[in-house]
């Protein structure tokens, strides 16, 4: 059965915000990062990804890059995802650096369809009825990453 996949940007007007540090040890970002969404989103291991990590330490500063995904499922239609990505630098000696950490929260609606007639149908039910419901997802969503963001500035120590 196929299905009518809408997205919607958390952040709207903008997808993604940006976090930036400077100080000592900005790679302490990969043990602080999946835990604190894993528990501020109440996100199982089940629906969390490490995407990507890497290392360059064949020069120096050594260069690092992350990426991690968790799904927050709402019903049984909508899911929001939280996309958390690292970029960052530190020196080999005296562990200064900086990093720039970006966090893009997306929804995700799957409505299923059968035909070309149920397409329409969906969409206007979408438009007039579930909106207002996704409208609510995002609100609550944006308290979350709000206080995703107060956690881990404190624990960088950024004011």
């Amino acid at each position: 059965m196929p299905y009518l996949r809408l997205m919607a940007d958390v952040f709207s007007p903008e997808a993604v915000k940006t976090i930036k540090y400077s100080g000592f040890h900005p790679s302490k970002v990969f043990k602080i990062i999946p835990s604190l969404i894993k528990e501020t989103f109440k996100i199982t291991s089940t629906k969390f990804f490490e995407d990507d990590i890497r290392w360059d330490k064949s020069s120096d500063p050594i260069e690092f890059f992350a990426q991690w995904r968790g799904k927050d499922e709402k019903d049984g239609r909508t899911s929001i995802w939280i996309k958390v990505k690292v970029i960052g630098k530190q020196n080999s000696k005296d562990k200064m650096g900086n990093v720039t950490i970006y966090i893009h929260p997306y929804l995700v609606t799957k409505l299923p369809y059968s035909n070309f007639l149920d397409k329409m149908l969906t969409k206007l039910y979408s438009y007039f009825f579930y909106r207002n419901q996704k409208r609510k997802y995002i609100s609550e969503e944006l308290l979350l990453l709000k206080r995703f963001e107060d956690e881990l500035k404190a624990e960088l120590g950024i004011k």
